[in-house]
């Protein structure tokens, strides 16, 4: 199962619409479930040592790990754990949060709301090849 854990205000609503129409698409092909906590120190350590032991934590980082779309697709859908995704506004994660992974969707640094919208895409392209979809070249 892959989790998509969002931490901080959306107030872009254009692009939480886009993210919506991705997590519908991705519905169809295979199971995502989105999560949304404050941005506080406090609930995210809750929410990170309640799932310490239970998947992998990957926090979303522009000097994480980079793949190739055809490579993340493979690690996500081949992955034997539940994967938990966590995207944070311009602060990043609050001090002490730690990951056993770390994954850049681009060099590049965007806002929480557009990264939101990257890591949906990109889980909607990884389910789209995952069925033959054509969607995924």
């Amino acid at each position: 199962m892959v989790y998509c854990v969002f931490a901080g205000a959306y107030k872009d609503k254009r692009l939480l619409r886009i993210s919506e129409e991705f997590h519908q698409r991705l519905e169809r092909l295979w199971p995502v479930t989105l999560v949304e906590i404050p941005k506080t120190e406090k609930a995210v350590l809750k929410f990170v040592e309640g799932k310490k032991g239970k998947g992998l934590l990957v926090s979303l980082d522009p000097h994480g790990q980079s793949m190739t779309s055809v490579d993340f697709g493979r690690w996500v859908t081949q992955s034997a754990q539940d994967i938990y995704f966590f995207v944070w506004d311009v602060d990043g994660p609050p001090t002490g949060i730690s990951m056993a992974k770390s994954l850049s969707l681009s060099p590049m640094t965007y806002s929480h709301e557009l990264a939101r919208v990257l890591l949906m895409e990109q889980l909607y392209r990884a389910g789209a090849a995952l069925r033959g979809h054509p969607y995924s070249h």
